[in-house]
């Protein structure tokens, strides 16, 4: 059982569903589903934390998303897309590095 939920909480699945509910919460405008968004990538940021490079920026990634709830709670939709940037860029980032091996 351990074996396929640890992919499923760390891996692929959980970041994009993480992605995509933020991006779906701020569509809809409901800052709730950012916070679900945060939770659901904080597993991911702290795997991407144990690497030395990017310690302090990976923790980061959940508070972007709650930041951006926040952004959207008091009706600031583009700064809520800024907040949820480095997310996607992290992802992006990682997706490049793990296609280019």
């Amino acid at each position: 059982m351990s074996d396929i939920l640890v992919p499923i909480v760390f891996g692929w699945p959980a970041i994009l569903f993480s992605l995509t509910v933020s991006v779906v919460g701020i569509l809809k405008k409901w800052p709730w589903l950012l916070v679900v968004g945060a939770l659901l990538c904080a597993p991911f940021a702290w795997y991407l934390s144990r690497y030395q490079s990017l310690c302090s920026l990976a923790i980061l990634l959940p508070l972007f998303q709650i930041g951006a709830a926040v952004a959207l709670w008091k009706d600031r939709k583009w700064l809520a897309w800024a907040f949820l940037a480095p997310l996607a860029l992290a992802i992006i980032g990682l997706a490049y590095l793990v296609l280019a091996q």
